[in-house]
């Protein structure tokens, strides 16, 4: 295997063995020949914590493909079961991101040798898309057990001689779900005596998952309310407010607990309610502050989960970056980090960093 596909796909046997093949050992990523490795593991792990995925940095091969098991040995010496779920999915969507502009050769590769599905070419057209494979309906009844869409329901595919037809992107997801087990299983609670370097990217990994652990008080979020940076579901409850458009109990309650974390003044968030037809400003006020902690037990709530959010019909207009998170704060955060890097960027400066990696 190549290191760029190891980089890629560091979760694969292959990558594993150019990996082991090194034989380094703690001491050896201590040194600060690996400073840069550790802080890319490190960063791997904040990503999943803050953004629920990680992104791909494909600047350095061997940096990515090493980062992978050092990421892992620093969520697994957690010993945090949420951060193991957490980390795995982020890892997993990460690689769903890439396989939908891979190959199409190297997708039914990896399909073939590392899951054993049977995976084949198809290419035919229906009702306008384009199904580039077919799976045997075994393989693709068990890879796709835990998802709960009707469109992965098998009455709901095109099954032709015991194969389903699947798009690209669909056997992109299938893998998802299948990398995120195998990376799961890796994450096993061990306790080591960590080089000081090591240790200090635990311990930031630690601060880090700690102050994100009940996602009180916005940690990590811009200082100002970015309201270019709002979910869609978010902007859909917001347009449907200012509309005057009579809001369900989760409408409002997801779009005040938003923006309460995110940072509204409370008297903003109560004149956003002042076109709807039931207004009642003493109510709202109440309310507003209820669920900023203000008032009554005092507890400052956080916006639903994107699950919640789609069961309750509010999960609309997904984008791209719906694809890769699971709560409405995740979006908020990459989307304002996507539009900070779209200012005006500073004078460009000489870097060393590609002279260090040489």
């Amino acid at each position: 295997m190549l290191e760029r596909e190891a980089a890629k796909y560091p979760f694969l046997t292959e990558a594993a063995k150019l990996v082991d093949a090194l034989n380094l050992q703690l001491d050896d990523l201590a040194s600060p020949a690996y400073e840069k490795v550790l802080d890319r593991a490190a960063e791997r792990v904040v990503q999943a914590i803050e953004d629920g995925a990680v992104d791909d940095a494909l600047d350095d091969y061997m940096t990515e493909l090493l980062s992978f098991p050092i990421a892992v040995m620093f969520v697994s010496a957690k010993g945090e079961p949420f951060l193991n779920r957490r980390y795995a999915l982020a890892e997993a969507v990460r690689v769903y991101f890439l396989l939908q502009d891979e190959e199409r050769d190297k997708l039914a590769q990896i399909a073939r040798d590392d899951f054993g599905w049977a995976l084949k070419d198809s290419g035919e057209r229906y009702d306008g898309v384009l199904h580039d494979f077919r799976l045997h309906f075994h393989d693709y009844l068990r890879s796709s057990s835990s998802f709960h869409e009707d469109k992965w329901k098998l009455v709901n595919r095109i099954v032709k001689n015991g194969y389903v037809l699947l798009t690209q992107r669909e056997v992109a997801r299938l893998i998802q779900g299948e990398a995120e087990i195998l990376i799961k299983d890796r994450l096993k609670p061990v306790k080591i005596n960590l080089p000081e370097p090591i240790q200090r990217r635990l311990d930031r990994v630690s601060k880090v998952f700690e102050e994100n652990r009940t996602r009180l008080g916005g940690e990590g979020l811009p200082s100002e309310v970015i309201n270019e940076a709002f979910p869609p579901c978010i902007r859909f409850c917001m347009e449907g407010l200012l509309a005057g458009r009579r809001a369900s109990h989760m409408e409002r309650f997801a779009l005040t607990s938003f923006l309460v974390t995110v940072g509204m003044p409370l008297d903003s968030l109560v004149d956003l309610y002042t076109s709807v037809s039931d207004f009642d400003p003493a109510m709202t006020k109440y309310q507003v502050e209820h669920i900023a902690g203000v008032k009554g037990n005092r507890t400052k709530y956080t916006p639903p989960l994107c699950d919640t959010l789609r069961t309750h019909g509010i999960c609309r207009n997904k984008d791209d970056i719906c694809e890769r998170i699971k709560h409405p704060l995740s979006y908020y955060r990459i989307k304002a980090r996507r539009l900070a890097y779209q200012k005006p960027p500073l004078p460009p400066q000489a870097s060393n960093i590609t002279q260090q990696s040489q």
